[in-house]
């Protein structure tokens, strides 16, 4: 009598569970990829036969092909053949029917389609013998507007929405290719990523505030304070729309419920920190003489960027070899060029004592005064969160003691109140909301001088996300947004 192994079982066993599939023209599988041909895909689809599929459906457009031995892949079965089931990743332009259109409908199967004109609410769409239409809110993703001469002529794929009348009405979408496949990256990237990670992205939006960035499937903010170590007054400073960046993921709130989605994201931090740098470079030894730049004069001396993210303060006591400086501009002016001695180091305060030339004194550097380190922390937090103390109340805001000793002014257009009631009504809600000497959490949106601009973290939330709804390259003015809050704030004296 002939024996058979556990194994020998196991392989009749799974060749009669493959038997029992059957697979549909039009239905849509997926399979592990087993071999790659010199012009075909083959792909294991738990059949009795092996799905077929052409090495062009993956080319990447520049050259090469997005798929590897051992890939999982979604393909439209179209029939069988002597080699196996006819799979397509999509319907390709130029050779269907009509009846092929009307398959890759019912079938919800990509296809692909020319956009050959504008017309009255969106786009002509030639699929092969058939003439379609795409609405304009349907060309792209959401919220994404272009000129129509940046789409006509190009070919895309599309999914059919409508099909009626034999094929006389097909309504096509592109957009919603474009969520299908933002909504795949976005689960593999929620299951990859955490805080700390380094990634590559694209800057996408440019804003007063900060910058948003795709990560391939999910959108991050980067707050201007993370962009460089450097102090920069706008992003388009450092950065511009379309550049390829590395970013540190800071923060990671994933949308549940109510809960929104928050991406935190630093520029800055995926680079080295030149500070940390600084205490083993020769180039910052006590008695080293370096070029520099004028940044800043204060009362008390004068800022001197030796390289970007890093300053140094050469005090006043050390300008004038012969006479006494009454104040720096005295001396030199903001842009200036100068030669300066490094005079002592303080890496972990992020302290570097200069003076212009060579030393005036042979003395150490002068200690700073309370109020003189006020000052450069004042210059450091610009653009970070803080807590506050409500010093005075005013109908048009609140004037908030910083931890450093200075007043912000958290004008009344930054704080969410009732509507409805009239003016009066807000300033009794403000009054309630935030008693005199109540600490209040602020983030710090300008200092201009001695006048320092509050605003609340969550009204810079809802602004953040209002931007990142907000339609860019707008087609025309009636397609507009009426702005946010901070094209209002951007306008008032305060």
């Amino acid at each position: 009598m002939e024996q058979f192994s556990e194994n020998d079982f196991g392989a009749m066993f799974e060749a009669k569970e493959r038997q029992k599939i059957h697979i549909r023209p039009g239905e849509k599988v997926s399979g592990r990829v087993i071999m790659i041909g010199k012009d075909t895909v083959f792909v294991d689809l738990g059949a009795r036969a092996d799905g077929v599929i052409d090495k062009q459906d993956f080319a990447d457009g520049k050259g090469g092909f997005k798929v590897t031995e051992g890939d999982i892949v979604e393909a439209y079965c179209m029939g069988w053949t002597d080699e196996g089931i006819k799979l397509q990743v999509k319907m390709k332009g130029g050779r269907e029917t009509d009846a092929d259109v009307e398959q890759a409908y019912n079938a919800k199967m990509p296809i692909e389609g020319k956009v050959t004109g504008e017309r009255k609410g969106g786009y002509t769409i030639q699929v092969s013998q058939t003439e379609g239409f795409c609405p304009f809110s349907q060309i792209d993703g959401r919220g994404v507007r272009k000129e129509p001469v940046e789409y006509i002529g190009n070919t895309y794929l599309f999914k059919i929405t409508e099909y009626a009348e034999e094929g006389r009405n097909v309504v096509l979408s592109r957009r919603l290719i474009i969520e299908e496949e933002t909504q795949k990256c976005r689960t593999a990237l929620q299951a990859s990523l955490q805080e700390g990670d380094i990634v590559s992205g694209v800057i996408v939006k440019l804003m007063p505030f900060g910058v948003f960035v795709n990560l391939g499937g999910l959108e991050g903010m980067v707050h201007i304070s993370e962009i460089s170590w450097n102090r920069i007054a706008s992003p388009e400073e450092i950065v511009q729309e379309g550049q390829e960046i590395r970013v540190k993921i800071l923060k990671l709130e994933w949308a549940e419920g109510d809960k929104k989605e928050r991406i935190a994201l630093s520029i800055k931090q995926a680079q080295v920190n030149p500070w940390d740098l600084i205490p083993d470079a020769p180039e910052y030894s006590i008695g080293t003489k370096r070029k520099g730049k004028v940044t800043r004069i204060s009362d008390f001396g004068v800022f001197i960027e030796l390289e970007p993210g890093v300053d140094g303060l050469a005090h006043i006591s050390q300008l004038g070899a012969d006479h006494r400086v009454e104040h720096p501009s005295e001396i030199v002016q903001i842009g200036d060029q100068v030669e300066v001695t490094i005079l002592g180091v303080e890496a972990d305060r992020k302290r570097i004592a200069l003076c212009i030339g060579e030393p005036k004194s042979a003395e150490k550097p002068a200690e700073l005064t309370m109020e003189e380190e006020k000052e450069i922390i004042s210059n450091a937090i610009a653009g970070q969160k803080l807590e506050g103390e409500v010093e005075s109340q005013k109908p048009f805001g609140l004037f908030v003691k910083l931890p450093d000793g200075r007043t912000g002014l958290l004008h009344i257009s930054q704080i969410p109140l009732p509507e409805g009631g009239g003016n009066a009504l807000q300033v009794r809600s403000l009054y309630k909301l935030y008693p005199l000497h109540s600490k209040i959490e602020v983030i710090i949106r300008e200092i201009d001088g001695n006048r320092i601009s509050l605003t609340l973290p969550e009204t810079l939330e809802k602004e953040q996300e209002m931007e990142r709804e907000t339609p860019v390259n707008v087609k025309d003015s009636a397609d507009a947004s009426f702005g946010t809050l901070d094209d209002v704030f951007s306008k008032l004296k305060l």
